[in-house]
């Protein structure tokens, strides 16, 4: 299930791609910066085929990556929690057996 709806939101996702590069711009650079295009709000507002494909694809898109993000074959849990049990580690490098470590090292005040 969870490699089915990867595969479905690598295609989605590319055809959201292309579907928004296909569509023409809305107005020129003088909108942007509050001038008035003539194309900002379009001819009465009518939505064209790209506009409204591009609508459920991003519908899809996030519908997809909430189930992808609910369904993850990894292991389940919070991280918070794992990182509260683990147990710690000590930062020490180990001594080879045999060997003492040279005087004035963290290890030999830790073993006073």
């Amino acid at each position: 299930m969870y490699y089915l709806l990867l595969v479905l939101f690598v295609i989605i996702s590319l055809m959201l791609i292309v579907v928004v590069l296909l569509q023409r711009s809305r107005g020129d650079v003088g909108t942007a910066f509050g001038g008035m295009g003539q194309g900002v709000f379009g001819p009465g507002g009518v939505d064209t085929i790209l506009t409204k494909f591009t609508y459920w694809l991003g519908f899809s898109f996030m519908l997809v990556a909430l189930l992808l993000a609910l369904t993850n074959p990894s292991k389940k849990g919070s991280l918070i929690k794992d990182e509260t049990q683990r147990s710690p580690k000590s930062s020490q490098q180990g001594i080879p057996p045999g060997k003492t470590a040279p005087s004035g090292t963290p290890s030999e005040s830790k073993t006073r």
